[in-house]
């Protein structure tokens, strides 16, 4: 995981005429998270989406390096210390937060040594899990399944609406829960008959026909469950301000509640799952690939194409069975 092509005694010092000593109080922790977060907003053109896991593991790392760094001093950076976050960390999760730990470190490591915080640019020692394109298959669940997370949903109850609403914008359109999050009152043409989204990852609208199911799971959400609130954003909190939601977090907790009451046994249990049920069920009908993918937001093909392979699977299990023939 992480590659060592110098002794782990090295220790990186760097003359006080060219860097001053900087420490990594908790105070410099924060400003140090907040530069980097600025950098890769406004000159990589990163969304929240992806900031999100730089300021998640960007503030454990400087966090781990104020605790073992000899009065936080940047200078004194060693192998083992980052060694010490690095490997514990890759043996308890799967291999998609190996990357994203990967990638924010790597990433916080070359803004330090761009910055002047440490000379070496330690970042090409730390070495990610193979990743190989269509490797995975995809967590899905069924149509069935899918009719089964929603009947669930009390939605006599105001915050009932709420969630089904919610729910069917996953399962119909597939979107992300970040995209739900930002959905806004004004987004809804209710007498064009269209729905815009903001897409999350890449910022380019999306204008997706409202079908009527979705209008009327959020037309009575709006006018039999919403909350009386100033908020532009459609989905609320139903409790003390009446706050639009700040994360999509929120949004992974309303599914995977959902997968509690209906019983339903997946790997994961995010509106992830809901999303790749989707393209699975439009590849399964027959769809084009690409349309498929202009629905899901995703900007290359190979994006989409591990939906294939799940209908392939499928294909598995009704193949005809053929008798050998001896020769």
């Amino acid at each position: 995981m992480f590659r060592r092509s110098v002794t782990r005694s090295t220790v990186l010092t760097i003359p006080a005429a060219i860097v001053p000593p900087q420490g990594v109080g908790s105070e410099r922790v924060a400003t140090l998270l907040e530069e980097y977060l600025t950098f890769l907003q406004h000159h990589r053109g990163l969304r929240e989406a992806t900031l999100y896991f730089h300021r998640r593991w960007g503030e454990r790392f400087l966090h781990h390096l104020a605790k073992h760094l000899p009065n936080g001093d940047l200078a004194r950076l060693t192998v083992p210390i980052v060694d010490a976050f690095v490997l514990p960390l890759a043996r308890t999760v799967g291999r998609g937060t190996q990357w994203q730990m990967i990638q924010a470190v790597r990433g916080l490591l070359r803004h330090l040594h761009r910055t002047g915080g440490v000379v070496e640019d330690w970042s090409r020692f730390v070495q990610g899990p193979r990743r190989y394109r269509l490797a995975s298959i995809p967590t899905t669940i069924s149509v069935d399944e899918v009719r089964r997370l929603l009947a669930t949903i009390d939605r006599r109850s105001a915050i009932g609406r709420r969630n089904y609403a919610i729910l069917l914008l996953l399962a119909v359109y597939g979107l992300r829960a970040r995209e739900v999050v930002d959905l806004r009152l004004d987004d809804v043409d209710w007498r064009g008959g269209v729905i815009r989204v903001r897409r999350s990852k890449t910022s380019r609208p999306l204008v997706l026909p409202l079908t009527s199911a979705i209008g009327n799971a959020l037309a009575a959400y709006l006018r039999r469950g919403r909350p009386p609130t100033d908020a532009r954003e459609i989905f609320v909190r139903h409790h003390g301000a009446y706050l639009p939601f700040r994360k999509s977090t929120t949004v992974y907790g309303i599914v995977r509640r959902a997968f509690d009451q209906a019983e339903v046994r997946a790997v994961r249990r995010g509106p992830h799952v809901l999303r790749h049920a989707l393209a699975t069920h439009l590849v399964q009908r027959g769809f084009p690939l690409h349309v498929a993918g202009e629905l899901l937001g995703h900007q290359h093909p190979d994006s989409t194409l591990p939906y294939t392979k799940l209908a392939i699977e499928d294909l598995r299990e009704v193949a005809l069975e053929i008798p050998e023939v001896d020769q």
